[in-house]
């Protein structure tokens, strides 16, 4: 007999008590007397009185014992059998979109059910399985070590969905929810090696793939002009097969139809750029389905042109022109009175700004910023604050760099020097919080720097510097699990949150908002409280599950046989515990039933 929770023993301490009670309780002698009422006046004396006497062994006080054991047991866990020892298999789902493509209407993903409900049906009953989901995140499906029956329904609500990943995270969690006691099986439509597991083993390994000829879309941009009231939706296409596919394109905006055309897709990969009128909100662009529907569409929305305002208040002179030639260059930008990036004399730079615009000075700094000394002029070399975005692509090969002032410490962080000289710098302080400041201490009247390719390159890098800090996504467009970054001009009213189809998430508060973009992507929404920010579209557009010509099927690998997973089972699963709880329900109903010996 193995008892599950010992301390429930403590239960028969009631025995002796009973037993107890037996010894001590008053016994009062039978007295016979012709009517009740003269009974009255005398005084009833019990024989035993407290005094110890000879222990009866009564039926009662056996009927007792007999109850009080059986419920003593039963608190105590008795069995006859041992803790039970259950099967456990885990079940990794590679949760690729590939997974869902094939022929017939038989998927992968078909496939795999069936091979692991057969696997289930092999398993001795009282078996357990865990089901997890692959992906950069793996997620559990059922379990861990759920009942078979919980299999079913976690099975038939998985969609597999999930760009190209490797399956390595996925493996290590199934690896430590089976650990030394389970069995570990992974379903996929490729080998261990395409999918990140060059050397798996200690587990089964089932490829369950078919090679399919497939269609899809693995690219999609959309460019809009809306001053010539047209716009361009360009894809990129990948055929797998070794012959030309017929398939329909079709545009739609809402739930009307844009563009219908037919097209002969060559075999490897093509381009397409599709005409369609500017101003439409968002658009979906549909092929017509084939082996894989995940890769057969994808909605874009219209790209809305971030446009930089500029101001040159440079002097009249050789430096202003430079400027406004290399400015005419640069696209996305407006010439305005009161703009976002303001090109000024250097001199002032120290004055407070009653705006927000970014200043960018060239000359001689503010007479406090300056040390002790004369002007220089310097030909290199020069060390350059490489990841700094000021300076991306720029080199100052050949640059004689004129008419540099001595700056004093702390006035400004360098990213252009020529020892502890600084050429060019962020302004540094509490005034500049907000608005960043760049000088440029520089004679653009006598330097050849506005003649050499790093020119136009170093104005560019200004504007884009600015631009990136103007409100809304950094794109319009993005492929699910890309980061999206988003950045508002003022700080949320309520709760931010996105919306895209069935998937809704609340966002950190702030004004520079990031997120991934969600699976299975579509047309997401940013709000603010009700209120809708941006939309932004969100594809799949992926060239590695789009390719399904290397599908294949096969096993590596093995279940082997391992200890099993002890598991406790309940105590009604045990035949001792009905037959102690027969055993104590009889005695006391016995006990109550039946009169005392001798009494009617």
């Amino acid at each position: 007999m193995i008892f599950a929770t010992p301390l429930g023993l403590l239960a028969l301490l009631a025995i002796p008590a009973i037993v107890a009670i037996h010894l001590f309780r008053r016994r009062f002698p039978e007295r016979s007397v012709a009517g009740l009422f003269l009974w009255g006046p005398i005084r009833q004396t019990p024989e035993g009185g407290g005094r110890i006497t000879k222990l009866p062994i009564t039926r009662s006080l056996i009927l007792e014992c007999l109850a009080a054991l059986a419920l003593a047991l039963i608190l105590a866990g008795a069995r006859i059998s041992p803790a039970g020892v259950s099967q456990h298999l885990v079940v990794l789902l590679d949760d690729s979109a590939s997974m869902a493509a094939g022929a017939a209407g038989d998927s992968a993903r078909d496939r795999a059910v069936r091979r692991i409900l057969a696997e289930l049906g092999r398993l001795r009953s009282g078996a357990r399985i865990t089901l997890i989901r692959s992906g950069d995140r793996p997620a559990i499906l059922a379990g861990p070590a759920s009942y078979i029956a919980e299999a079913q329904p976690a099975l038939d609500a998985w969609a597999p969905a999930a760009p190209h990943h490797s399956m390595a995270l996925g493996v290590r969690l199934a690896r430590e929810l089976a650990g030394r006691t389970g069995t570990l099986m992974v379903v996929s439509d490729m080998p261990a090696a395409p999918r990140g597991e060059p050397h798996f083993e200690g587990g089964l390994w089932v490829a369950l793939g078919d090679p399919v000829e497939n269609v899809g879309i693995t690219a999609a941009q959309r460019t809009s002009a809306p001053e010539d009231n047209r716009g361009v939706v360009s894809l990129t296409l990948a055929n797998n097969a070794t012959a030309a596919a017929s398939r329909r394109l079709s545009v739609h905006a809402g739930d009307t139809e844009v563009l219908a055309r037919d097209l002969s897709v060559p075999p490897g990969v093509s381009s397409l750029a599709v005409p369609i009128p500017a101003g439409l909100h968002a658009v979906r662009v549909a092929l017509s389905d084939d082996g894989m529907r995940r890769d057969n569409d994808a909605v874009l929305a219209e790209p809305r042109a971030r446009i930089v305002a500029i101001e040159n208040q440079l002097p009249e002179g050789r430096g202003r022109d430079a400027v406004t030639r290399a400015l005419e260059a640069v696209s996305g930008v407006t010439r305005s009175a009161s703009g976002h990036l303001a090109f000024v004399d250097a001199a002032t730079l120290d004055q407070p700004s009653t705006t927000d615009a970014w200043r960018v000075g060239f000359g001689r700094p503010p007479a406090r910023w300056l040390a002790a000394g004369e002007s220089k002029d310097f030909i290199g070399p020069f060390v350059l604050e490489k990841r700094h975005p000021l300076l991306l692509g720029v080199t100052l090969g050949g640059v004689v760099w004129t008419g540099a002032m001595p700056i004093a410490a702390g006035v400004a962080r360098p990213v252009v020097s020529t020892g502890d000289q600084v050429l060019a710098g962020i302004a540094d302080g509490p005034a500049f919080v907000g608005r960043t400041t760049t000088l440029l201490n520089i004679d653009l009247d006598r330097t050849n720097l506005i003649r050499s390719p790093d020119w136009p390159i170093l104005i560019s890098n200004l504007v884009e510097m600015r631009r990136q800090q103007l409100s809304g996504p950094e794109r319009w467009n993005y492929r699910t699990g890309e980061w999206v970054r988003v950045r508002l001009d003022r700080d949320p009213k309520a709760q931010l949150r996105f919306r895209c189809g069935a998937v809704e998430r609340t966002l950190p508060t702030g004004r520079l908002i990031e997120f991934i973009a969600p699976s299975p992507g579509g047309l997401l929404q940013i709000l603010d409280g009700d209120e809708l920010l941006f939309e932004i579209g969100v594809n799949f557009l992926d060239e590695t599950e789009t390719a399904l010509r290397d599908r294949s099927t096969g096993d590596s690998g093995e279940i082997g046989e391992v200890a099993g997973l002890r598991a406790e089972t309940s105590a009604t699963s045990d035949p001792l515990f009905w037959i102690l709880l027969a055993l104590g329900a009889t005695t006391m109903m016995l006990n109550w039933s039946l009169p005392a010996p001798g009494r009617a």
